[in-house]
């Protein structure tokens, strides 16, 4: 594809981009929306705006383009957007300033979108009205809904002969396959269908949309079970044969065994954990059944060791707490799993008899998440009755999550200290990020949270197959923060210390929380 790309083949490409993740759309509107408000809207902005339209539907080799204007920085955002459109031809590439601070007046602003986008603006005020004031993100935004528009009008038909054509080719090479093929005796067909549906869920570019098979899909639904038997310790494939150990469960076999944050599991009983094994594969080598041993190869640090570790069927305590140094409460959330929010409140109960107590510590360190309704529970003992918890985004509609108020306890008068690190997710970050907005003087401590802000539910199907897939996505209702892969940033950054906790038992974040006036 060369640089004459013709501006509608670049419509239908942006159809069909937007059609198919019109959540991400909807977000990442609203975010250009808060962006133009809260700031003058320069050319910088409106050029980062133009190739936003463009920059994921044309090659790479964009990249390699000089250019040439005088005041734009190497690496920028803007000297990336400026090369997606010089690669286009939709803007030049002279020698001279861009001064991209200034402001662009509203005549000029419509005209160049008319080219840059290929659409046609009705203006309802005269040249000289839009020429005598400057862009606003009113027009922004006016912008954007004729581009998105006007690429649905035009392609809805041409789209949906792709898809139609497409499925006709996927039942062709299947049936060709299935009846032709010199080894079709030999071949899988569940297996070959099995291996098209992935694809189908790996292609929404989303790593919390996984299709599981029959095997995978019992494995899954298990670890998700109270009365789960295995070494109890949440893991994570972090790329195709990376397992790694996130933590091990308190008072499970895994921490027992003393295995470790960050641990790489390489072999199970001796077999090899290989590219081609899924997660769930690999956790179904080492579950069940319980008080039986199973032996782990474990690279800690470049050091290959051999842990065995005895399974077992464990009660996971949800909740944790005690009275630190006589005036601090604290409270350990290991996971949101079901009755968090019932454990929460015995833990308030027992706080609210407390007198000496002047500061909460809230420990959410390698928590990751699971019942958004347990923690929106939770949130009300925070939040004043209807003020809003949290916005949630479908994909054609969006709902507001309000506080009914547990009118408890009044957490006001304590100083409010949350420990969070990189596997503090999802209905984690959610308690975070609204707690911030409600509370701005919350201490954070530690590091970056995971980034995860999607809301995940599950399809099952009679073969015993699943389909666990993104269906919205939150954001904070105060200062309308998005934290999927951007993060919750701490307030303080303070690495663990590890070879002073396996020698002592010396929390030091822990300990630093403490300090904090």
């Amino acid at each position: 594809m060369n640089k004459t790309i013709s501006k509608i083949f670049l419509l239908l490409l942006l159809t069909l981009s937007i059609s198919n993740t019109y959540a991400a759309e909807v977000e990442w509107n609203q975010i250009i929306i808060w962006n133009f408000t809260e700031q003058k809207t320069t050319k910088w902005d409106i050029f980062n705006f133009y190739a936003d339209f463009y920059s994921s539907q044309i090659p790479e080799s964009y990249k390699y383009i000089k250019v040439n204007y005088k005041d734009v920085e190497r690496w920028s955002k803007l000297e990336n957007s400026l090369k997606v459109l010089i690669y286009l031809d939709l803007i030049k590439n002279p020698n001279l300033s861009l001064d991209k601070e200034s402001e662009l007046n509203a005549w000029s602003f419509y005209r160049l979108s008319e080219k840059i986008l290929w659409i046609e603006v009705l203006d309802t005020e005269t040249r000289e009205e839009l020429t005598n004031r400057n862009t606003n993100f009113l027009d922004v935004n006016k912008i954007r809904n004729l581009v998105w528009d006007k690429s649905i009008k035009i392609n809805t038909k041409l789209k949906s002969e792709i898809i139609r054509d497409k499925l006709e080719v996927f039942n062709n090479v299947y049936n060709t396959i299935t009846n032709n093929h010199y080894d079709k005796d030999n071949l899988d067909e569940a297996k070959i269908l099995d291996s098209a549906i992935s694809g189908i869920a790996l292609w929404t570019n989303d790593k919390h949309t996984v299709y599981f098979n029959k095997t995978d899909g019992k494995n899954f639904k298990d670890s998700l079970a109270s009365d789960y038997e295995g070494i109890w310790s949440y893991v994570d494939m972090e790329k195709p044969g990376l397992v790694r150990i996130i933590s091990p469960i308190p008072d499970s076999p895994s921490e027992k065994a003393w295995l470790k944050w960050w641990d790489i599991i390489t072999k199970v009983d001796w077999k090899e954990v290989k590219v081609e094994n899924s997660l769930n594969e690999v956790i179904s080598w080492i579950k069940w059944p319980a008080w039986t041993p199973v032996i782990l190869t474990i690279d800690r640090n470049w050091e290959i060791i051999d842990i065995t570790v005895t399974r077992a069927k464990i009660i996971i305590v949800n909740i944790e707490s005690k009275v630190i140094n006589s005036d601090t409460y604290y409270i350990q959330i290991k996971t949101f799993w079901d009755k968090v929010k019932d454990d929460f409140k015995e833990s308030l109960l027992k706080l609210k008899e407390e007198k000496n107590i002047k500061k909460i510590v809230i420990d959410l360190r390698n928590n990751g998440g699971w019942i958004l309704s347990e923690v929106s529970d939770i949130l009300w003992y925070f939040i004043p009755e209807w003020d809003v918890i949290a916005r949630e985004q479908f994909y054609n509609h969006e709902e507001v999550l309000r506080s009914n108020w547990y009118e408890l306890i009044d957490l006001n008068k304590y100083k409010i200290v949350i420990l969070q690190n990189s596997w503090t997710a999802s209905a984690s970050e959610i308690l975070i990020g609204t707690l911030k907005d409600y509370y701005p003087n919350i201490t954070l401590i530690w590091e970056n949270t995971y980034g995860k802000w999607s809301v995940q539910i599950m399809s099952e199907y009679p073969d015993g197959s699943l389909l666990k897939y993104t269906i919205a996505k939150w954001f904070t209702w105060k200062t309308k923060t998005w934290i999927d892969w951007i993060w919750i940033k701490p307030d303080i950054e303070l690495e663990f210390d590890l070879e002073k906790y396996n020698k002592d038992w010396t929390d030091n974040q822990l300990n630093e929380a403490l300090n904090i006036k």
